[in-house]
């Protein structure tokens, strides 16, 4: 059929489907990228709080404290690297998936490792807000940290309110007059059973009381000659 046989409609209905195609074709991709972001975003944090897990069965609050600022260290080291980045790009949460893949690494590892250390707030909360009020820098950022993932579209509502949970803790949220740590209570409950554990091994190596040794006496034999 010849263009001048076509009805005007038709001819315009050809044209935008011709522009849309393309634009359709991006989208899917956009969508699709995201939705890989999102799936090693949450294999990441299973991976955060099996290591949290394992921290908190330390049998002492020292090797709890010196295993969190380790990690803490290592956190805001890389967020820190993140938010230049991000704000060199002009990156601010709520825009759209980012196309530069240097700019979303970024953005993967800002929210990976606020999650990270709202994970070891909520879990070890005494430990870790000592941690941050001696170290000005780091609380800071991570106050930034968890602005800009709370502001995030990137996010399922599970780990959404995850971070209001973290941002009510931090102190960084008005918190909501029945707010409670839903974890804090769990620590202290293993805190309380390595406490008893350590203290029923001292009574148990306590009532152990080393055995007298008895001297030999002379034998008989040798007391009363032979018979």
């Amino acid at each position: 059929m010849a263009y001048s046989q076509l009805s005007s409609s038709c001819i315009l209905t050809l044209v935008f489907t011709l522009v849309m195609i393309p634009n359709l074709y991006v989208v899917s991709e956009v969508n699709q990228q995201i939705k890989i972001f999102q799936a090693l975003f949450e294999k990441q944090r299973g991976e955060h709080k099996s290591a949290v897990q394992t921290i908190m069965s330390f049998d002492t609050s020292v090797k709890q404290y010196n295993m969190v600022k380790l990690i803490a260290e290592k956190v805001f080291e890389i967020l820190e690297q993140s938010q230049i980045i991000l704000r060199e790009a002009g990156y601010v949460p709520g825009m759209d998936f980012p196309e530069d893949e240097r700019v979303r690494e970024a953005l993967s590892q800002t929210l990976e490792n606020t999650a990270f250390m709202g994970e070891l707030l909520l879990h070890l909360p005494d430990v870790t807000h000592n941690i941050l009020k001696s170290n000005k820098p780091w609380e800071l950022l991570f106050t930034w940290g968890i602005f800009f993932t709370s502001e995030s579209k990137f996010l399922d509502k599970n780990t959404s309110k995850f971070i209001y949970l973290v941002s009510q803790e931090m102190g960084v949220a008005e918190k909501d007059p029945l707010y409670v740590n839903p974890y804090a209570k769990q620590n202290t409950q293993n805190s309380k059973y390595r406490s008893k554990g350590r203290e029923a091994d001292s009574t148990m190596n306590k009532k152990k009381k080393p055995k007298k040794a008895f001297k030999k006496g002379p034998q008989l034999s040798r007391s009363f000659g032979d018979l």
